[in-house]
């Protein structure tokens, strides 16, 4: 018996069958994936090269070739050109505006937590509770709280004496107020940024106060250095995040806000499948390259400013 286990085809059998298991209990998820996910990326690239409608969703029902039309029609057609550029211009402006300001409160926020006290846990907790609300449920508890007329916080402005506040009922406001009510989100970020403060070891800090280095000193020395990692992370992760800023906004504005000055990238591509499937499939494949080139360009630099330890 013990020489019948030794050999190579028992040992192989035995392989089989532990691999077998293995794979019987991950099915659910693998078949998860693969229906509910790669199937619909397939038929959605497919759908991207047909001009067809929204009864167009069966293989039977595709509508009408129309090759890369509906990618250059973007440059080529005036009205989806204005519609395009306006949803990239609100994106950018919105990525490049809230990134920096949620990344630097995060790790100012996680700073100060990053404590032993009493009661330092129940404040982490009501930081990261925000978080919880679904974007939809949010952003229709905001609208309103900021209605114009009826708000709660333009009706506490008011008994101060600072006056009403447009909100989200003017082209000019919107954006402004949009990353003001985003930062209550803010604690999302400050739970990884804390994770990564605890793993820093506090030998680190030890050796430089016996050196003499100041709290602004070992900041830039040891904290930002080690926390480079989590930099690069919450860069990737914001970004496409942002990009793909929807829910929050469908509870907050109707169809791009006042004068489109909320029509971020995914309202357009999903608000455009009423007259055109293959179009909104198109836009999101856009979207797709635009994220993975991005995140690429942000691997490939991080060699120059993103310090690992040797433990990782």
């Amino acid at each position: 018996m013990n020489n019948l286990s030794l050999t190579p085809k028992f040992k192989k059998k035995i392989k089989w069958k532990e691999e077998l298991k293995g794979w019987l209990c991950i099915s659910p998820v693998v078949l998860g994936v693969l229906i509910f996910t790669a199937v619909p990326i397939v038929y959605a690239f497919i759908t991207s090269f047909y001009e067809t409608g929204l009864h167009g969703l069966t293989f039977s029902e595709m509508g009408t070739f129309v090759g890369l039309k509906n990618y250059t029609k973007n440059f080529m057609d005036k009205f989806y050109a204005q519609q395009f550029w306006q949803s990239m211009k609100v994106t950018f402006t919105y990525a490049l505006i809230n990134i920096p300001i949620q990344m630097v409160l995060g790790f100012l926020i996680a700073l100060f937590l990053n404590r032993e006290v009493k009661g330092i846990k129940i404040i982490r907790v009501l930081f990261y509770l925000p978080c919880l609300i679904p974007g939809v449920c949010s952003g229709v508890l905001w609208r309103q709280l900021t209605d114009p007329d009826y708000g709660v916080i333009n009706g506490m402005l008011s008994k101060i004496g600072l006056g009403g506040w447009q909100w989200y009922n003017s082209a000019k406001t919107s954006m402004p107020s949009f990353i003001m009510t985003g930062l209550f989100g803010i604690g999302g970020g400050m739970i990884l940024w804390l994770a990564q403060l605890k793993n820093i070891p506090r030998s680190y800090y030890e050796s430089a106060e016996i050196d003499g280095a100041g709290k602004l000193r070992q900041l830039l020395a040891i904290t930002i250095p080690m926390v480079t990692p989590m930099i690069l992370y919450n860069v990737i992760m914001s970004l496409i995040g942002t990009l793909q800023t929807y829910d929050s906004v469908v509870g907050l504005v109707d169809n791009g806000g006042k004068g489109d000055s909320m029509l971020f990238y995914v309202i357009l591509a999903y608000s455009s499948r009423q007259h055109n499937y293959g179009y909104s499939c198109a836009l999101s494949f856009i979207l797709f390259f635009i994220t993975a080139v991005l995140s690429v360009i942000a691997m490939i630099t991080s060699n120059r400013w993103v310090y690992y330890t040797e433990e990782t």
